[in-house]
């Protein structure tokens, strides 16, 4: 996992790029990168329902990524509905250059996190290695939804 290919990507995008699909503009996957980053790191608190749906849930995805997808961006299904807690919709008129430089900052925290295992209120306990690669892969995945990763 080279986290500075995610940095070149995220650099390559701007404000007017336009997804292969979905509906979210750059701003909006960028908040959505950041939020997903930010419920791993405790730092959004979960409903107490989500976090024993997200334990089991937590299992399943990994496992999936791992078997069945391979971390490969372009084996991931498209369009996928999210969770509250992910969805960016409801924001308007976000500071695009901002939320660049939020998520560019939070993987550069996920990058030097060096706890051996995470607790999260989404996917319970997680290995150092497997928090990293989820991480990279989501928002790998979401750049490649704009064009800007080329996995």
């Amino acid at each position: 996992m080279e986290y500075s290919k995610l940095f070149t990507s995220i650099e390559q995008l701007n404000e007017d790029t336009t997804p292969k699909w979905g509906r979210m503009n750059s701003s909006m996957m960028l908040k959505h990168c950041s939020a997903f980053i930010d419920v791993y790191l405790n730092k959004t608190k979960l409903n107490p329902l989500i976090f024993v749906v997200g334990f089991a849930f937590g299992i399943f995805h990994r496992l999936y990524l791992k078997y069945i997808v391979r971390y490969n961006v372009k084996n991931y299904i498209k369009n996928l509905p999210t969770l509250k807690v992910f969805n960016t919709y409801r924001f308007e008129n976000l500071d695009f250059k901002f939320e660049k430089n939020k998520l560019i900052n939070d993987l550069k925290e996920v990058e030097s996190t060096n706890n051996k295992y995470l607790l999260n209120n989404f996917h319970g306990i997680v290995p150092n290695k497997v928090f990293k690669k989820v991480v990279y892969f989501h928002t790998s995945y979401h750049l490649y939804q704009f064009d800007v990763y080329k996995p």
